[in-house]
């Protein structure tokens, strides 16, 4: 007997805007956002924005750019994402360094939005500003530092969840000798897309 398993198809949109009240006094540096997405048993993945270079008199950093997602889960992995949140960080990496990217960046500030939180949004979708918890070493921090984010959670169930027994044409896959077992094989792989 095969085994039939409810899947879910999870698409996350990810979409930085801007930073608002960046006061970097010193040396020439670019900045750039990186992020962690929950990726089950403990592990996150990392993203980077593109690094845009600063300037002392722009209070308003603009990145508008988007990353998408897409990944498969059974009702544990979505409930385990509930529990889960995005965290961003603004870098900042000196331009005055001979070895350019490959120098170590700093943390200039971090927040971070869960996904509870957008699950529990109007269409799973949010756009909003989130205060980034700053690191004390700047002289001036009358403004808090702000990014402005997006957040897009698509989640749908895959019908596509057929048994082995179903796809083979002999139907008695135990004792299987199918002259057709590759092509079988792609069909049971083509079948999961």
């Amino acid at each position: 007997m095969g085994v039939v398993r409810n899947l879910c198809s999870l698409k996350f949109e990810v979409k930085i805007v801007e930073a608002r009240n960046v006061e970097l006094k010193s040396s020439p540096s670019s900045l750039f956002i990186r992020f962690y997405l929950h990726a089950g048993s403990n592990r996150k993945v990392e993203l980077n924005t593109t690094e845009i270079c600063s300037r002392p008199d722009n209070d308003v950093t603009i990145w508008n750019q988007s990353f998408g997602l897409e990944c498969q889960g059974d009702e544990t992995a979505i409930e385990e994402l509930k529990q889960e949140s995005v965290l961003f960080e603004l870098r900042r990496r000196k331009t005055t360094s001979f070895m350019g990217k490959w120098s170590r960046s700093e943390l200039v500030g971090r927040g971070e939005v869960s996904w509870k939180s957008v699950m529990e949004s109007d269409g799973m979708e949010i756009e909003r500003f989130v205060v980034m918890g700053e690191k004390k070493d700047e002289e001036d921090c009358n403004k808090p530092l702000m990014l402005k984010i997006g957040l897009k959670l698509q989640a749908s169930k895959l019908v596509n969840t057929k048994r082995v027994e179903d796809l083979c044409g002999c139907k008695d896959c135990k004792t299987c000798d199918c002259l057709d077992y590759e092509a079988f094989v792609v069909a049971c792989a083509l079948d999961g897309i």
